[in-house]
């Protein structure tokens, strides 16, 4: 779900950008910019935060943060650009999906005995592999049908519509990350003594 909404956020921005807005692809470039500027900003502190508040405090506020964050779109798409709130929604939603990430893959691998970190590594690398295409390939379908039958009908905006869905998926990833257990427990018998917190200083490194 985390790099699925990622992913098919990545798509929508820019085609409504260019599509939508009449924005250039180097000004549209500019723009996306910011949403790696609000992941580069929050990943140093995530490992911090998620020894202090638990892996599903931190997991769950980032996705609710960028769920936030992606409301705005649905204004933007029915009322027009404004380039400040567009400017403002990727920050934030940089910051929020950053925040999903490396405790919800931190509490993967604390969960599993030390003799199956091979095959959970692998599992993780595939899942998390097919949750981009998948949701990605889900949003431009839907925008493709919408558009569709925008041509032939007069219809509400088919981003607008597609943006709705983006949200819901982003729900879906707050619904998610409020499974995760509350903190990794590093005395856990069936957990590995250190892999989470050695992943968690790797990643935000």
């Amino acid at each position: 779900m985390s790099n699925g909404v990622s992913s098919a956020g990545q798509m929508l921005t820019p085609i409504y950008l260019i599509r939508a807005c009449g924005r250039s692809p180097s000004a549209t470039g500019w723009l996306l910019a910011l949403l790696g500027v609000g992941m580069i900003c929050s990943y140093p502190w995530m490992g911090a935060l998620t020894q202090r508040f638990g892996s599903r405090k931190v997991s769950a506020g980032g996705a609710f943060l960028a769920f936030a964050a992606t409301l705005p779109f649905l204004y933007l798409a029915s009322h027009g650009l404004v380039v400040a709130v567009l400017a403002c929604a990727l920050f934030l939603r940089g910051v929020g999906l950053s925040a999903v990430g490396i405790p919800s893959i931190s509490a993967a691998y604390a969960s599993v005995q030390k003799r199956d970190l091979p095959t959970a590594t692998t599992s993780l690398n595939i899942v998390q592999r097919l949750g981009g295409p998948t949701m990605t390939t889900l949003c431009a379908t839907f925008l493709g049908w919408r558009l569709g039958l925008h041509s032939h009908a007069p219809l509400p905006n088919p981003f607008t519509a597609a943006f709705v869905l983006l949200c819901a998926l982003h729900a879906l990833l707050f619904a998610a990350a409020l499974r995760l257990p509350p903190s990794i427990d590093k005395t856990a018998e069936h957990a590995p003594a250190e892999e989470p917190w050695v992943i968690l200083e790797i990643m935000t490194e």
